[in-house]
């Protein structure tokens, strides 16, 4: 007797907790944006060398002729370039100095400009160092939303395929890191040269057309479950 009692309350019990637990169906979905994304800002590595002038101008005179060049051509000296460092060296012939510039555009148009600019200034080198995009962190959280939207556009789909509809979304799981984007700087630059520019392919190519970058594609995936009804 006391056996039976023992069974029948953990019977109760049993079903008591069960009946506490929602019971629902769910459908359980992926969603999925992508954009390609195309670099907005470029820094430029730009070097002059004593050796380079062959002693007509010193350093701090092919400086200034580089910042009065640029600053006609509408680029703000003081905030887009600046001194990265500098050394002196020294060959059979004595000793030469070296200094080496970065210079930040926004736009293709605008690096287009800036090679147009150093062209007829003989420098020693100007290569294109980076290029990013400074609306990627908005992007990003575009690609977050339209994932999610994706996901319950599925959803809605397959539950009307059984005559059935969904109700709220009980969760949502993020695949996605914000992983840096890389975007390809040397494809951009096989009319010029790794380490250096050729400026009459610069300056003819940039009078037939603005510089193109390929872009990179960027996505978002996202899991979610939504309650079927």
């Amino acid at each position: 007797m006391k056996r039976l009692l023992l069974c029948a309350v953990a019977l109760v019990v049993a079903f008591g907790a069960s009946a506490n637990e929602p019971q629902t169906n769910e459908v359980v979905v992926n969603g999925y944006a992508e954009r390609v994304v195309t670099p907005n800002k470029f820094m430029l590595a730009i070097t002059i060398n004593e050796s380079d002038s062959k002693g007509r101008m010193s350093l701090d005179e092919q400086e200034r002729a580089m910042t009065k060049a640029l600053k006609s051509a509408g680029f703000d000296t003081d905030e887009a370039l600046r001194l990265k460092n500098n050394y002196s060296a020294y060959n059979r012939r004595g000793a030469y100095a070296t200094r080496f510039y970065e210079l930040v555009v926004f736009g293709a148009e605008d690096l287009a400009c800036a090679f147009e600019t150093l062209e007829s200034l003989n420098l020693h080198s100007v290569s294109l160092k980076s290029a990013t995009c400074t609306d990627i962190d908005t992007i990003r959280e575009e690609l977050r939303r339209e994932a999610i939207r994706d996901a319950k556009r599925n959803a809605e789909v397959l539950a009307e395929a059984i005559d059935q509809s969904i109700g709220r979304c009980t969760y949502i799981h993020d695949y996605n890191s914000n992983g840096d984007v890389v975007f390809n700087t040397n494809s951009a630059m096989k009319f010029r040269g790794v380490a250096s520019i050729d400026y009459d392919a610069v300056a003819e190519e940039a009078a037939a057309e603005p510089l193109e970058f390929a872009g990179s594609k960027i996505s978002h995936t996202i899991q979610a479950k939504f309650e079927l009804k």
